[in-house]
């Protein structure tokens, strides 16, 4: 057999050969290449043909996933070591030698790396990284080092597995890139360095001796699907590092730092990243051992998780062709959507935390007049099949939309209650929704669409919605809200409309909600969650049927938790 395997996960065709071309350059010839064409079709299959070397031996596994593309690699590999490729990197070629040189004078060593120059898509080097070690040279690397100098800084001084070097027995492949039991969709590189250091120190070989290659359809671009999974992989290692004792305050202080600032620069294009940002106090107010564990965290970690997921599967369909606009309210095409008529005052304060309710853009439907909020919330209704079955269920409409309540009558509801606290029609009772009328687990669904920003005691109107739900009913609760603020915002006394508009959103809001929405919810006894556009509505395009994508789903259940297949 082989000293070495040469492992080359494979999805893109345009580097690829001159990623084989440098494994079959290397120095240290006793080497096996193992190719995984990743492709549904096998569409790399020729190219890895055209060379003709007995060294190569090629696969094709269609996962297009590239975890587990390495893992089928891994379990054809022969070789005493591996070493990973990535089809679009190259080595250089004293890559292999030096690696193995290193490994055969420190056999106590699972994992060994050497350093790498960022190249761009012309093979052009655009960055060369602070060396470590002078070239030749080596040093051992414990793990509490990288704990603190990797995790704790959230950077990836070893850079990718192209860089790395495993003995293969001494390392299981299964969990390899995993981090305790979370399987992880980005930094799973991150991951298997610190697993391969529980059992001894890495060994880091100076010398700059493969290219990562940066280029715009690689997965860790910023514009893939699942980007925002290379920011939240980060929390969580650093949580779980702070909760095992392994972190020092020092380093758990900057990671929330490098957080924050990581989160805020991508959470208005990634919304599930909004959460995490505004729970970050959590890394200074709870004790180290309890930050691993938070509930608050680890649902909103699950929330944005599910986003990725979501992301990913309507990404891997490939670019659909452009649908014309299309209001399902009145169930006609349209030629565009109308902007809001009266977008009111400044909005500085407003976009500046970056408050998700309308949109301003594609606000009414030319042939109906319904809002975007109308056009989303019948779309969530759809999807989430709470609309099922209406001839056995009780509802309440609490302001009622014009669109939607003649939309539910068609559907012959066993009871719909329709009203407002102060209703314009005769049809309308008088509701208050923080005194409802009604006897205890009277409803099935209790529908209160952009009520709570103006009612005095919102907690007080949600246990009362809570109380008056049946078992296993559901509560549908839209509110504009700031991802951004800590605390709900609201002051102790009434507010000038003028002071209304800018800093809750509209002249007659009497607060901004925050992050803590949720706990309004929790705290009355509710199971549910904000739940993205995304996850309720993967294959929804938001511009083509006129609502705002990055406006939850807020829905809640009296008992179990609803889901949702991503």
């Amino acid at each position: 057999m082989p000293i070495v395997s040469i492992l080359i996960p494979a999805y893109k065709a345009q580097y690829l050969p001159q990623a084989i071309t440098s494994a079959l350059s290397q120095t240290f010839t006793d080497i096996e290449i193992l190719i995984g064409d990743d492709t549904p079709n096998a569409a790399l299959e020729s190219i890895v043909k055209s060379f003709d070397d007995p060294r190569i031996r090629y696969f094709h596994h269609g996962f297009q996933k590239g975890t587990r593309n390495s893992r089928a690699l891994w379990e054809h590999a022969g070789g005493k070591y591996v070493k990973w490729l990535f089809d679009d990197d190259v080595l250089m070629p004293t890559s292999v030698e030096s690696l193995v040189n290193a490994m055969e004078a420190n056999p106590q060593v699972v994992l060994a790396f050497h350093e790498r120059l960022i190249i761009d898509e012309s093979g052009n080097v655009v960055s060369t990284p602070n060396s470590l070690l002078p070239a030749g040279q080596m040093a051992l690397v414990d793990r509490q080092f990288l704990v603190e100098n990797m995790v704790g800084r959230l950077h990836n001084f070893i850079g990718e597995p192209s860089n790395i070097m495993v003995v293969r027995d001494r390392v299981d492949i299964s969990t390899a890139f995993d981090y305790h039991s979370w399987i992880l969709d980005f930094i799973g590189d991150v991951a298997i360095y610190l697993n391969c250091a529980e059992q001894a120190p890495l060994l880091a070989v100076g010398g700059y001796l493969s290219a990562f290659r940066k280029h715009s359809g690689q997965a860790s671009a910023t514009v893939s699907a699942n980007f925002s999974a290379g920011l939240y992989e980060w929390e969580l290692m650093v949580r779980g590092e702070a909760s095992a004792g392994n972190m020092s305050a020092a380093a758990l202080a900057y990671a929330r730092q490098e957080l924050r600032r990581l989160y805020g620069q991508y959470s208005v294009e990634l919304p599930e990243i909004s959460r995490l940002l505004a729970n970050l106090h959590e890394l200074d107010e709870l004790p180290p051992q309890a930050l691993y564990t938070s509930e608050r965290f680890q649902t909103d970690l699950a929330h944005a998780r599910a986003a990725v997921a979501s992301r990913v599967a309507v990404r891997r369909k490939g670019p659909q062709p452009a649908l014309q606009p299309f209001c399902v309210i009145c169930d006609k095409p349209v030629s565009g959507w109308l902007p809001h008529p009266n977008p009111g005052g400044d909005k500085t304060f407003m976009r500046q935390l970056e408050t998700v309710g309308s949109t301003l853009k594609n606000y009414l439907c030319p042939n109906c007049g319904c809002n975007d909020r109308e056009r989303h919330l019948w779309l969530y209704f759809a999807y989430a099949k709470v609309l099922e079955n209406l001839s056995t269920k009780r509802i309440l409409h609490i302001a009622p939309e014009g669109g939607i309540e003649p939309l539910i009558h068609r559907l012959q509801p066993r009871e719909y209650i329709t009203g407002d606290l102060f209703p314009q029609q005769a049809r309308h009772r008088k509701i208050n929704a923080e005194q409802l009328d009604f006897p205890d687990g009277y409803f099935d669904l209790i529908i209160c669409n952009h009520v709570l920003e103006h009612v005095s005691r919102p907690k007080v109107a949600i246990a009362e919605f809570s109380r008056c739900l049946a078992p296993g009913g559901h509560l549908v609760a839209q509110t504009p809200y700031s991802p951004l603020l800590l605390h709900t915002f609201e002051l102790t006394k009434p507010v000038s409309e003028a002071f209304a508009t800018i800093y809750y959103g509209q002249n007659d809001h009497v607060r901004l909600f925050g992050s803590d929405m949720l706990d309004y919810f929790q705290d009355s006894g509710l199971t549910g969650d904000l739940y993205p556009h995304t996850t309720v509505l993967p294959d929804v395009d938001a511009d083509t049927y006129g609502c705002n994508g990055r406006e939850p789903f807020f829905f809640f259940a009296k008992g179990a938790a609803p889901t949702f297949q991503a």
